[in-house]
């Protein structure tokens, strides 16, 4: 999978991760943010001696994004009430 592909999925995951939690979901800031970053991983995946650094970029802010606080994996744990995050109140 390419590096490019890895940032569009934590893109993707960051605009749910603020959906679950219901934060607004696309700034102004975030998106120029996740702009940047995905030009950025992308440059570095056309070079060939630096595409292994872009992956691993691309999979450091996959992770970064997912096990955040405000993660997918978190909003629906407080959704759901499992897990250890506390229960969402209603």
């Amino acid at each position: 999978m390419s590096a490019t592909t890895i940032m569009l999925i934590a893109f993707g995951a960051l605009i749910l991760g603020h959906w679950a939690n219901s934060e607004p979901t696309l700034s102004v800031k975030t998106l120029v943010e996740m702009l940047f970053a995905i030009l950025l991983i992308a440059f570095l995946e056309g070079i060939p001696s630096l595409a292994g650094i872009a992956s691993g970029l691309a999979w450091l802010f996959l992770a970064a994004v997912l096990l955040s606080n405000k993660s997918i994996l978190t909003g629906l744990a407080k959704t759901t009430g499992t897990g250890t995050a506390p229960p969402k109140a209603s």
